[in-house]
């Protein structure tokens, strides 16, 4: 219990929004409170690793941006994240290492910083 109480406190810690809504239906919450919902479940069970499938997906783009701090903080407690995501510029603002995929196969890869200073990817997927 003393455990499932501390995992709790974390999760609201990191998602104040969910303690309000703590008696909501998630399927009734905004798109971002879903996510967020999501996310809060996964970090119940103290994961060694938190995997995140394209979590900026249908969401307005302030959300999105609420998203990846969340994921800033949550690398700060020390999880390790994983992240599979279309976003390029957003997701290279929060991990250290990133590998490009086009058509299953690695097309680059490197610390963010290399991928972000790359005149291919910031042409191809940048918009620069």
């Amino acid at each position: 219990r003393a455990h499932y109480a501390e995992r709790l406190d974390f999760v609201f810690e990191l998602f104040p929004r969910l303690k309000e809504r703590l008696q909501q239906m998630a399927g009734t919450m905004s798109g971002g409170e879903q996510q967020m919902c999501a996310i809060g479940r996964a970090l119940m069970s103290n994961p060694k690793l938190l995997l995140l499938d394209e979590p900026s997906a249908g969401l307005a783009p302030v959300v999105v941006q609420q998203v990846f701090e969340l994921v800033k903080r949550i690398r700060a407690a020390g999880l390790t994240v994983l992240i599979v995501e279309q976003n390029v510029q957003q997701v290279l603002r929060v991990v250290d290492r990133a590998y490009l995929l086009e058509a299953g196969t690695i097309r680059a890869a490197g610390t963010a910083a290399e991928l972000a200073a790359s005149d291919t990817i910031k042409q191809a997927y940048l918009g620069v």
